[in-house]
């Protein structure tokens, strides 16, 4: 793919590049780094390869991006009392902080769905909050009606100058309609190549976690679980945090490799992965975040020789502001070297974190899966895998970070405790393990 010009320049550092632009023409930057920019000679390699797109900094307050947003509120039975009392109440703190410019709708659901408030602009704030101030609980779950119409909503004002946002708001099983998780993580990449994103939000016990996880990570939203309904506001606040600091929307990513390298396989999120070419789409990047997406790859043994391109990554998406189409390339770039010592000392650890992160989070979902099935003693001797692989890490001279140290805390809880908790507290460590699946709303990095 032939690489466009434009203001600013590549420069070449430790086996990456960078494309640097000036902060008011390009709102994102980009780096490709392998994980080890430097390889053995001779030797057949698999890498590690990591494309990070860095949103632009927080200082634009008064010039945000409008959105589009439709909030789907679960009205069901089980919503009853507390539960739908505060979903309203964050509904409408979300709504209150939204502008004359946005557009928003409200759409309820139970086993029928209604379109409480169709899309507008949110001129009269009034008009939404009396109208959410009057949901009240009832009837059945049909999430995936619910969400669908909700997107209706969101298309009838379509724009990539918008964030179009669908969040879900839900305490249940969606017993009437799709069901399975499957189901709703493909309605999510519809969503998603349609423009819209989706985030969803689980109150309690009782909703499904793996349908809500797969439907927020297809559709490039986030995904929460309120263990209580106070944590609702906090969410919600965080959610919005996110929503109105867009840098970048519709972004797609491409990477295109050289004869004699292949992807293996994509490890932190879905796409259209041949062995020559991987495809990516997100909806939108945050302000103050970084979004990276994580491949493996094969590289054929080469004798010692200098830096060389080992493919292209291409990325594409519109500005928000104004609507106008911008691209980004950077070259993957290494070597191949006869010093073992040169091998060693080139990891990149930002790459490495990388992959132990996504490493331990699908161990983790193999934990989760042996612990459904009874298979107790399995299921904690991975999460102990957890533990140790961020240990040998940071022992052998890896960054100790906030993140890791995080992580491993809670693996080695869920080591000692999920194992033999009774169904109803697993019910909860399950919840608390399937949102470790996704970056929440308001971290510095999302994959």
């Amino acid at each position: 793919m032939m690489m466009r010009v434009m203001a600013g320049c590549l420069v070449a550092l430790s086996g990456c590049l960078f494309s640097t632009f000036a902060a008011a023409e390009v709102p994102i930057t980009l780096a490709a780094r392998l994980a080890q920019p430097v390889m053995k000679a001779g030797e057949k390699q698999h890498n590690y390869l990591r494309i990070g797109l860095n949103g632009c900094k927080p200082d634009r307050k008064t010039d945000r991006t409008p959105v589009n947003v439709v909030f789907v509120i679960d009205r069901s039975g089980s919503m009853q009392g507390t539960r739908i009392a505060q979903a309203r109440e964050a509904a409408i703190m979300a709504v209150n902080r939204l502008d004359p410019t946005d557009i928003a709708s409200v759409v309820i659901f139970d086993d029928k769905i209604d379109v409480l408030v169709p899309a507008q602009k949110v001129i009269d704030r009034k008009l939404f909050t009396d109208a959410i101030r009057q949901v009240g609980a009832r009837g059945s779950t049909a999430i995936y009606a619910g969400v669908s119409e909700g997107a209706s909503e969101v298309r009838k004002n379509m724009d990539a100058r918008r964030l179009n946002r669908v969040v879900l708001l839900s305490d249940g099983l969606a017993n009437v309609g799709p069901s399975k998780p499957d189901d709703f993580a493909q309605l999510g990449r519809e969503l998603l190549k349609q423009g819209i994103s989706v985030s969803t939000i689980g109150l309690g016990k009782d909703y499904n976690e793996d349908l809500m996880l797969q439907l927020a990570k297809a559709g490039d939203g986030n995904h929460a679980f309120a263990a209580a309904p106070d944590d609702l506001i906090k969410i919600f606040n965080k959610e919005f945090d996110d929503v109105l600091a867009s840098c970048a929307q519709t972004v797609s990513i491409d990477v295109d490799l050289m004869p004699g390298a292949r992807v293996v396989r994509a490890v932190s999120r879905d796409g259209e992965v041949t062995p020559a070419h991987a495809g990516f789409h997100m909806n939108q990047i945050y302000q103050a975040t970084e979004h990276y997406i994580l491949l493996e790859i094969e590289l054929d043994a080469k004798a010692a020789a200098a830096e060389q391109n080992f493919g292209r990554v291409h990325v594409a998406y519109t500005v928000p502001e104004t609507g106008a189409k911008q691209t980004l390339d950077a070259a993957i770039r290494g070597r191949f070297s006869a010093s073992a010592q040169e091998v060693k000392a080139s990891l990149d650890q930002s790459v490495q974190e990388a992959v132990i992160e996504q490493n331990t989070r699908a161990r983790a979902d193999m934990a989760v899966s042996l612990r459904d099935k009874g298979k107790y003693d399995e299921a904690a001797k991975l999460f102990k895998e957890n533990v140790a692989d961020i240990k040998a890490y940071i022992d052998n001279g890896g960054r100790r970070t906030a993140d890791l140290d995080n992580l491993s805390r809670q693996y080695e809880f869920y080591a000692t405790n999920a194992p033999a908790a009774a169904p109803a507290q697993w019910n909860m460590y399950r919840k608390q393990l399937r949102a470790l699946d996704l970056k929440s709303a308001g971290s510095p990095s999302k994959y």
